[in-house]
């Protein structure tokens, strides 16, 4: 399980350097680390209709961001697909190196507020992405967006989940 849970975040993280500094060159590798992390998940189908529900969620939420100034991506009409793919990359982590948050509403709404924003922040620093407003209100933004996002998230875990722990 450990192995499991490193090899996940490995996974996440090879894809977020990649997704980031390549962009859609490297979509081949993340949708291939995605097909192993499927291939070895235990509940294959709440594993797909949780990356697939928090992918939708994420284009609509980036696309929101974009059509708002908060996020400015030159040269693509919504949000790049190298974007799309990292979401669904974020998403195969939620029901395993990430389970830890699952326990506290309030440890998931920091973490949401703190972390993703400073993720945002590299990948700007990185690749083709601008922010409209200054640092101070993107980062209140995005924190303020990605706490609730962490608590939805894993509300949608737990429905998920849910039938497959019943029958554990």
């Amino acid at each position: 399980m450990v192995i499991y849970m490193l090899i996940n975040i490995i996974g996440f993280n090879a894809s977020w350097f990649g997704l980031i500094l390549l962009g859609q060159i490297f979509i081949p590798f993340t949708l291939f680390w995605l097909g192993l992390h499927l291939h070895r998940s235990q509940f294959i189908a709440a594993e797909i209709k949780l990356i697939v529900s928090i992918t939708l969620i994420g284009i609509v939420v980036d696309t929101s961001l974009k059509l708002a100034g908060v996020l400015i991506f030159p040269n693509v009409f919504l949000i790049p697909l190298w974007l799309i793919t990292l979401w669904s990359a974020f998403a195969a982590t939620v029901a395993h190196s990430l389970q830890f948050l699952g326990r506290s509403k309030v440890l998931q709404l920091i973490i949401g507020f703190i972390f993703p924003p400073l993720s945002y922040i590299g990948g700007a620093s990185l690749s083709s992405v601008e922010f409209g407003y200054n640092l101070t209100i993107t980062y209140i933004i995005l924190g303020s967006v990605w706490a609730l996002l962490m608590v939805l998230f894993f509300v949608l875990k737990n429905v998920f989940y849910a039938k497959v722990n019943c029958h554990e």
